[in-house]
């Protein structure tokens, strides 16, 4: 695969995160469920944590996702040949950190039993 290649599948991947998560945002769970949303034990203790936990993981997860497409064109400089792979590495490890912030957000705003400090 050449290098321009690479560069494409990876903004592709970055740009498909993207609009993944501007859909969720759009069209979000509108009560707690264990199917569609942000599902964590402190997330599901009430619907004022449901709400806030999915407002805010979405919010961060689609800032990551914009941040994600510094990555292929810094990588195409860098290392060409494994642009893609690092991109998509990179981009979930990011995605994977919203849960690290939103149960911190979730901890600051609400205690053990869902109710607002």
């Amino acid at each position: 695969m050449t290098d321009q290649n690479e560069l494409l599948l990876s903004i592709g991947y970055c740009a498909f995160m993207l609009l993944l998560f501007v859909i969720f945002q759009k069209y979000p769970p509108k009560k707690i469920n264990w199917i569609y949303g942000y599902r964590t034990r402190r997330s599901m203790l009430n619907e004022a944590t449901w709400k806030d936990a999915n407002r805010y993981s979405l919010r961060l997860s689609i800032l990551f996702c914009i941040y994600s497409f510094v990555f292929p064109f810094l990588l195409f400089f860098t290392y060409p040949e494994y642009n893609f792979l690092i991109t998509v590495i990179a981009n979930t490890l990011l995605i994977l950190s919203t849960f690290y912030f939103t149960e911190r957000h979730l901890r600051r705003l609400f205690d053990e039993q869902g109710n607002k400090k």
